[in-house]
């Protein structure tokens, strides 16, 4: 995954259709679950961290419904060191704000803001134990 396909997914959790947030959302989610698998049990990593932080991002994303359109997006092994990881980590903390803001909008009734405010705080949860997963 290039950083255009990070770039994109920033975008697009800013975007003012909630559908296009939420598939959003999800891709951020199913993509660290991924990222946070593979660097388990690398040498410079916490792995308990990693193991916390992928089992957040993937009890998030079943909480969200599938994206209707496009395609699942993976990373590539990240840069060495803290550094590496800081761009998930944003995105993580990107995806949280994002469905801060949809389940505060007029249109979400109570069981929806009450899933996402969970989701919200999985995604928190998560990127605060990625950044620790090298010492961040």
């Amino acid at each position: 995954m290039s950083t255009s396909a990070l770039l994109r997914l920033d975008t697009q959790l800013d975007s003012e259709d909630a559908a296009a947030v939420l598939a959003a959302a999800w891709d951020v989610l199913s993509m660290t679950t991924g990222l946070c698998d593979s660097i388990t049990f690398d040498e410079d990593s916490d792995e308990l961290q990693a193991m916390i932080a992928a089992q957040k991002c993937s009890e998030g994303r079943d909480r969200l419904p599938l994206p209707e359109t496009g395609r699942p997006v993976t990373a590539p092994p990240p840069e060495p060191g803290p550094a590496g990881l800081a761009p998930y980590v944003r995105l993580l903390e990107h995806v949280s704000s994002s469905l801060t803001r949809l389940s505060a909008a007029e249109t979400a009734d109570e069981g929806t803001s009450r899933a996402l405010g969970q989701v919200k705080d999985l995604a928190s949860g998560a990127a605060a134990a990625l950044a620790a997963v090298r010492g961040q």
